[in-house]
């Protein structure tokens, strides 16, 4: 019932704005009636009827639950279709006098606009802004003060085979996900119809610390009937808002002219140069005024800078005559459950973290994003690169070709004027999974149209803008691009390389980049993407490659950096990613979610986050990286002592640290490589409150509080928290819905407890990990306690005192039908490869009674499905607890144990 008075009320309360003069701009962001629908035609307002429908605001996406909250509900896939968006609008009547448009900064990725059910325009593409003239659909009646229309909106994002992109490791979220406004103009104006631009396009082909020379370029358009004699006026204000430069000039304008007027610009002597230390704002401001009257008809504002760069294959990057290593992340532009439809201040707070941990450079990835990021790149001074969505693939036609050319053309004309900007890419990597395969000549002709894609975009690029540089971000197959001519065109060649995760070692880094910068000498090299994945609930003091720690990740990065920092040849590197994103498909230890992310997708920072505080920020720094893990189980390092001893590793840019646990000192370390200190820390049952600081007189220090169970190694007084065990792992993992923290398995030693036989339960297919499954597990969200196990486990023994216990055992088949596989295989490894399903059997008994008999995981639960069984069991004195595996087919399994005391 409330769902149709809030449509009834919608129909009769539309906001009225008024204003006369310059164009007038506002959002019409609130209270649309939202449903979906297959239609090519909008419904009116009035006949909604009994529709299932919702009044949302945007920005919107109709994915935030069925993508992102795919991550624990596991549903395969997510909509990907049609809907519609409508409200009413009333304007002043003085409007009549004006041109209307709707003005989208984004909606993925096919949209259709009307207005009072007529076709108003469209846009092809879900990431590039876009206008719709709507001024001959608005109906105006003299007798009134103002008039009503209904705006419907059509968006689609249905996979279509001739919009890039057509796959990628991100999910394609659906909806009018940005801003959109009402603008109001005067007859003449500057024409936001080129690509949705503001119209002034700014060009600095000479520029020194002494004085700059500027080219503009100024869209104007006259909509009216009549000529119009008008004067357009230019002020140059510098950072300081002191105008510099002024200029005019008297323009004719014919009835329904387009003209590029190129007004006489005098240099700026004596510049503030921009720089990521500087990031110095001119404005240019252009007025256009009617030449009879002198009425303002328009205004536009462009901020820029002052500054000169250039890239050398030998030496690296240089800004304004300076060496500049460019270091930094790429982003993603999702947030925890909203999707990818974020508030302006979301984007801003990410770009204010990227500059709080010390990056000067953001690759843009993998399509022009909302406004707010290159507008905050400008202020804080970060260098970017912002490329088009064309990833993975092709399609061989030529629609696609145009949707490509076009897209990129759009995210030229809207982004023209930002200093932070330095590189327009495209085609990431373009030839991952090359069509084909079985047949070269296809193959062949596949990727002659690749090249002519790619050489048009490079032509349309150079022409538009040859004061920037172009770059193709490829994947680490050198022979494969250079074969194909992919590295010949563009002005950089992008690398994404990931020795160490998906395949290889840390130690390959080097050696194969000197292969790299050998073969293609002539070329200007930037490492576009490394990462790993990082699962902020799970931490190993002895991590591996793809075991998804917070430790292993950090040494990734650790390494990566220092490898990196060390080649001049390597203008800049840019971490994948800033933040963890949505990746339908994915499988790893959080589905639907690629979490090589510095920080979380919630924004919580990772250990590797602060590594790189420490290592680019010049201002006094300490992080401890206990921070990210303030919740832990672990058993005592000596009998009956109750304290655990475990490494701490404090990041740091300080010589001398001192650290604090529960207020005593545990001494003062100097700070070694990868700017690191690492303390071995006597944690306490219960709160363990950790404090460093920097003994080089910067008074800066760091806190953090870690609640520890410390469990003993034997249990003659039973622990109130009681044991959880992940079972066939060495990870710690913590169950952030419960607030629970789990141990990893230990072997049984007298007098103790543990596991009596078995070995570690590993995929047979895979060769990255060494352990468990990354497939999701259905009915938990707790995938890494079930992704492991303990195979042929015989017996797991409790030497506990006498009383009745609750045992839980969790358990999974871990072979079988693949439920998903990663998107991108980048050591060519299938996970959907079929696995044979095991028909084991077995049964288990508590104290010699059995508690589960003759259970079947495959046939009574199905293959990757949590299973979770609770019994009861009463010891004696001197006698310990017996959880006894009977196989009677194949080998028994466990994947978990908690064991708690009742009396």
């Amino acid at each position: 019932m409330k769902k149709y008075i809030a449509v009834f009320m919608l129909l009769f309360s539309s906001i009225t704005f008024g204003g006369d003069g310059r164009t007038i701009e506002f959002s019409i962001n609130d209270s649309w009636i939202f449903y979906k629908d297959s239609g090519d035609k909008p419904i009116a307002l009035r006949e909604i009827g009994d529709r299932e429908v919702e009044i949302v605001n945007l920005p919107h996406t109709w994915n935030a639950e069925d993508a992102i909250h795919g991550a624990t509900s596991k549903e395969e896939g997510y909509y990907r279709g049609p809907a519609w968006y409508l409200r009413k609008i009333t304007v002043p009547a003085h409007y009549q006098d004006k041109e209307l448009y709707v003005f989208f900064e984004g909606a993925n990725q096919e949209t259709d606009v009307f207005v009072n059910g007529q076709f108003a325009g469209g846009h092809v593409g879900g990431y590039t802004r876009f206008v719709v003239p709507i001024s001959k659909f608005v109906q105006f009646d003299s007798s009134k003060q103002s008039a009503d229309f209904e705006l419907a909106v059509r968006v689609d994002n249905v996979h279509n085979l001739d919009i890039p992109p057509l796959s990628a490791d991100f999910t394609f979220y659906g909806g009018i996900y940005r801003d959109v406004f009402l603008v109001a103009t005067e007859k003449v104006h500057f024409n936001i119809e080129d690509h949705a631009s503001n119209g002034i396009y700014i060009r600095t082909p000479s520029v020194s610390a002494e004085q700059v020379e500027m080219d503009v370029d100024v869209q104007l358009i006259n909509c009216g009937t009549t000529d119009r004699n008008v004067k357009l006026e230019t002020i140059i204000y510098d950072p300081y808002s002191k105008p510099v430069v002024t200029n005019a000039s008297d323009i004719t304008l014919a009835a329904g002219q387009k003209l590029t007027a190129k007004p006489k610009v005098d240099p700026i002597h004596n510049p503030s140069l921009w720089s990521p230390d500087s990031p110095n704002l001119y404005r240019l401001v252009c007025r256009l005024y009617d030449a009879e009257t002198n009425q303002m008809l328009d205004e536009s504002m462009s901020p820029f800078g002052c500054r000169w760069f250039s890239f050398d294959a030998e030496k690296g990057f240089f800004l304004n005559g300076k060496h500049l290593k460019l270091i930094g992340t790429n982003r993603h532009q999702d947030y925890l459950n909203i999707g990818n439809a974020l508030p302006d201040y979301i984007h801003r707070e990410d770009i204010k973290k990227m500059k709080e941990m010390g990056s000067n450079f953001l690759r843009i990835a993998h399509y022009p994003q909302d406004p707010a990021v290159l507008e905050l790149c400008d202020r804080l001074g970060i260098l970017t690169t912002v490329e088009v969505p064309i990833i993975d693939t092709i399609t061989e036609s030529e629609a696609f070709k145009q949707n490509c050319l076009n897209i990129h053309l759009e995210m030229m004309r809207q982004n023209y004027n930002h200093p932070s900007l330095i590189i327009w890419a495209y085609m990431n990597e373009v030839l991952l999974h090359p069509k084909y395969q079985k047949d070269k000549e296809k193959q062949k002709d596949y990727f002659e149209k690749v090249y002519e894609i790619a050489s048009e975009l490079e032509a349309l690029t150079r022409k538009e803008d040859p004061y920037r540089y172009t770059m193709i971000p490829n994947h680490a197959n050198l022979n494969l691009y250079k074969d194909t001519k992919l590295t010949d065109l563009p002005m950089i060649v992008g690398w994404n390389i990931y020795f160490g995760w998906y395949k290889g070692e840390f130690s390959d880094i080097k050696s194969i980049m000197t292969e790299y910068h050998h073969t293609i000498p002539d070329k200007p090299m930037i490492i576009a993407e490394y990462g790993a994945g990082a699962d902020p609930r799970l931490h190993a003091l002895t991590p591996t490659r793809f075991d998804f720690t917070i430790e292993y990740a950090t040494r990734f990065h650790e390494q990566y950096l220092s490898a990196l920092t060390d080649f001049p040849f390597i203008s800049g590197i840019n971490v994948w990613n800033f933040a963890d994103f949505g990746s339908v498909g994915r499988v790893d230890t959080v589905p639907n979610i690629n979490n090589k992310g510095l920080i979380g997708i919630d924004r919580k920072p990772k250990d590797a986050y602060f590594f790189y505080q420490a290592a680019l920020l010049k201002k006094p720094f300490i992080g401890i990286t206990a921070k990210t893990w303030i919740r832990r189980a672990c058993v005592e390092s000596k009998s009956g002592k109750g304290v655990c001893m475990m490494p701490v590793e404090i990041f740091s840019n300080q010589n001398k640290l001192e650290l604090f646990h529960n207020g005593i000192s545990l001494g003062a370390k100097m700070v070694q490589e990868h700017n690191k200190v690492i303390w071995d820390v006597p944690f306490v049952d219960g709160n363990n409150i950790l404090r460093a600081v920097s003994s080089d007189n910067s008074r800066v220090e760091d806190c953090a509080t870690v609640r520890m169970d410390v469990l003993p190694i034997k249990l003659d007084d039973f622990p109130v928290a009681g044991l959880s065990i992940n079972c066939g792992d060495y990870r710690f993992f913590y169950d952030d819905i419960l607030d629970r923290a789990w141990l990893p398995e230990k072997v049984y030693i007298e007098g103790s407890w543990g596991y009596i036989g078995g070995k570690v339960y590993a995929m047979e297919q895979t060769p990255r990990q060494s352990f468990g499954t990354s497939q999701p597990i259905e009915g938990t969200n707790c995938d890494p306690l079930y992704q492991t196990q303990r195979i042929g486990i015989k017996q797991y023994r409790f030497d506990v005192p006498p009383g009745v216990y609750e045992v839980t055992l969790h358990l999974a088949e871990l072979t079988g039908k693949m439920a998903a596989s990663l998107p991108y295989s980048l050591d060519g490894f299938d996970d959907k490869k079929p696995s044979i399903t095991k028909n084991r059997e077995f049964t288990v008994n508590l104290n010699g009674t059995p508690v589960i008999e003759r259970i079947s995981l495959a046939k009574d639960y199905g293959s990757f499905r949590a299973v979770k069984i609770k019994a009861i069991v009463t010891t004696e004195a001197d006698e310990p607890l017996l959880i006894d595996f009977v196989p009677l087919n194949e080998d028994a399994v466990i994947n978990g144990i908690e064991l708690n005391k009742k009396l």
